[in-house]
């Protein structure tokens, strides 16, 4: 909990951090990951490092937010992005069954 702006009430305190990513830069990352990844003049015998280089060289050139975002922030976001679609394609698994 926290005060309100009159230092006279308390509020619900947010929860967790805010995001950092917009949808468009979500959908970004995404479509960057389904281009590298699939890459088939590189393939998938190169180290993570040359991986999130190549990652963050092709989400740099279609960034138009004009916010820079370090190798390490899209590697987490990425991390975020998937736990989360395999919760749900697990989720989706269950339904079908």
């Amino acid at each position: 909990f926290e005060v309100d702006e009159d230092g006279e009430g308390i509020v619900d305190a947010s929860k967790g951090r805010a995001g950092n990513y917009t949808n468009a830069e979500d959908i970004l990352l995404c479509n960057t990951w389904l281009q590298v990844s699939r890459d088939p003049s590189v393939g998938g015998d190169q180290s993570r490092d040359a991986y999130w280089n190549r990652m963050k060289e092709h989400f740099d050139v279609r960034n138009v937010s004009g916010i820079d975002c370090s190798e390490r922030s899209l590697r987490s976001r990425w991390s975020t992005i998937n736990k989360d679609c395999q919760k749900w394609a697990a989720a989706q698994k269950a339904v079908d069954k």
